[in-house]
């Protein structure tokens, strides 16, 4: 489907732009290989070579910084490098594991792609959450309807002179508008919906795909809580929180939502994250070139109104911030601390640049709170002593976690990312985002030659249901039951696997370093320098290898395996 302008698509077009596409789906088009990495390449180009064009398109839209643009378009460029670089492996057919009864077919799980897809974007990160849901659906093979949001209007328009460009648009149709063509294309049957953004909007997206039975990828978002522990660094934990909560203005799915302190360290935490505001913005953030702004001033009168209200309760204590200009859709950065569970600030998601500091008595009050709310998107725990971690993750349920930091598993191609239960379902980036666009399709290719036929018999009546018949198929089909030994003699042969060809390489070093020794001591009786020299060879070679093998993954995991760690 071709674009032409940023006016919104006629809602009569957009039931027809999904039936084009599954037209050229028809043509098989988009499962060849070269194509999709042709597309891939093309995405990768047009981020690497337009990059002051996208840069400049989300100033405008959120004043980002040049630094966190470059995060945001290092992450699409790693995804799209890494699709191109795996597609092959992960198109690949896995083969099942045979049995006594199937030993003689081909029993595989092909990849195949879903067929017409449709990828919803938020304002918050207008480029990286439709680009890079795309790369996946491209790897996967399928025909996209892409929804741009008309929030991120600068990033819109980039978007749509540009996907035209480099997109072959048989396979790839823009819808342009607002809530009307949003909840038209969802009346439309669809293959697949990837939406990110509020819960509240995912629950309409997720009844609408109901209705089809249209499989959904939810992308949402929630609280996401934070507990610092007694014993952090008080200094790099605040440095650490003001960058996360400050990034794109706190319009960040997985930006800390509110922080647990151990009551022993609230006062000089809330000091400590004035300190680094300051240092950050200086004393106006207004002013700072580094300091990003909300989408739309909306979205800015929600902040002050949850603001005003938790600021008028007397137990409140405003650290630094409250400042905020709606015509400039600023807001500052803000701590309040003495914030309690029933205040304002813990109603909904911040979504904001907002910090709202609780004080609690430990980990044990921190993961009764966590319990108590909807599961969330992400989950953050700053400590020293690993066993409050531990118990921390072990006690709760999150869709991410990061210990000590915020946000980094987004650098992670390979790590999948979504959300639990009110967050979210499903997940993407690298390998998991190919599968989220994928069929995982069963497939057992049978023979009839005489043997397989042979075979058959066994399940063809009335010989199926004879003693010796069902005794054979009980034999060649039930698996029994792993004894405790046996898992972990397989464990144990699993690890020991690999490390087999290193102690044969420090068999083979072993032996060449024996004859450097034994022509040492011959030169040595005539030439004690180069019977040293020799010497000194066959002691590094032996040591060299034997360090190679004690120091493996493989052998570290054995002995941890033998002596019960794991």
């Amino acid at each position: 489907m071709t674009v032409s302008s940023s006016t919104a698509t006629p809602l009569t077009e957009i039931g027809a732009a999904v039936a084009q596409l599954r037209v050229t789906f028809g043509t098989n088009k988009t499962k060849s290989i070269s194509w999709r990495k042709q597309q891939l390449r093309q995405i990768y180009a047009f981020i690497r070579d337009q990059y002051p064009l996208i840069e400049e398109a989300l100033k405008k839209d959120l004043n980002r910084s040049p630094a966190d643009t470059q995060l945001e378009l290092v992450i699409l460029l790693n995804e799209a490098a890494d699709a191109i670089e795996h597609l092959e492996e992960w198109m690949k057919p896995t083969a099942s594991a045979p049995t006594l009864l199937t030993f003689l077919d081909t029993a595989v799980t092909r990849r195949e792609p879903l067929g017409v897809v449709a990828i919803i974007a938020p304002f918050n990160f207008p480029i990286q959450l439709l680009l890079g849901p795309l790369i996946a659906a491209i790897a996967a093979g399928n025909c996209v309807v892409l929804k741009p949001s008309e929030m991120a209007t600068a990033s819109e328009a980039l978007l749509l002179e540009w996907l035209p460009k480099i997109l072959d648009m048989d396979a790839f149709s823009i819808i342009v508008g607002g809530v009307k063509e949003t909840t038209r294309l969802l009346e439309v049957k669809l293959d697949h919906i990837f939406y990110t953004g509020s819960t509240t909007v995912g629950k309409i997206v997720m009844a609408a795909a109901a209705k089809q039975l249209t499989p959904v990828v939810l992308e949402l978002g929630g609280k996401s809580p934070v507990y610092i522990h007694k014993d952090v660094d008080i200094e790099v934990a605040a440095r650490r929180m003001c960058w996360a909560k400050t990034m794109n203005c706190g319009q960040v799915c997985i930006a800390p939502d509110y922080v647990m302190v151990h009551q022993d360290i609230v006062a000089p935490f809330a000091a400590a994250l004035r300190k680094v505001l300051l240092e950050f913005y200086t004393e106006d953030a207004k002013k700072s070139s580094e300091y990003p702004r909300m989408i739309n001033q909306a979205h800015t009168k929600r902040l002050v109104n949850v603001l005003d209200r938790q600021l008028a309760l007397k137990h409140s204590k405003l650290v630094i911030g409250g400042d905020h200009d709606v015509s400039d859709r600023y807001i500052a950065p803000t701590v309040v601390s003495n914030v309690k569970l029933t205040d304002p600030l813990m109603e909904d998601e911040i979504f904001g640049p907002l910090i709202g500091i609780l004080s609690v008595t430990g980990e044990d009050e921190a993961i009764e709170i966590i319990q108590s709310r909807d599961r969330p998107l992400a989950l953050y725990v700053s400590a020293k002593d690993t066993r409050v971690v531990n118990k921390i993750l072990d006690n709760t349920i999150s869709g991410v976690s990061v210990v000590n930091d915020y946000v980094f598993n987004m650098v992670l191609g390979d790590m999948p990312f979504g959300g639990v239960g009110s967050s979210g379902m499903g997940a993407y980036h690298g390998h998991s985002g190919f599968l989220a666009f994928t069929h995982q399709r069963g497939m057992v290719w049978r023979g009839t030659d005489f043997l397989t036929e042979t075979v058959h018999k066994f399940m063809y009546p009335p010989f199926a249901s004879s003693s010796f018949a069902l005794f054979v198929s009980r034999v060649a089909v039930v698996k029994p039951l792993p004894s405790e030994f046996g898992l972990f003699v397989r464990k144990v042969v699993k690890r020991a696997a690999p490390i087999l060809g290193q102690f044969a390489l420090l068999a083979v070093a072993f032996y060449f370093g024996r004859s450097f020794q034994a022509a040492g001591d011959v030169a040595s009786k005539s030439t004690p320098v180069l019977g040293s020299a020799f010497a000194g060879k066959a002691f590094q070679i032996v040591s060299n290898a034997t360090e190679s093998v004690l120091r493996s993954s493989s052998f570290v995991g054995l002995m941890s395996l033998v002596r019960g760690k794991n």
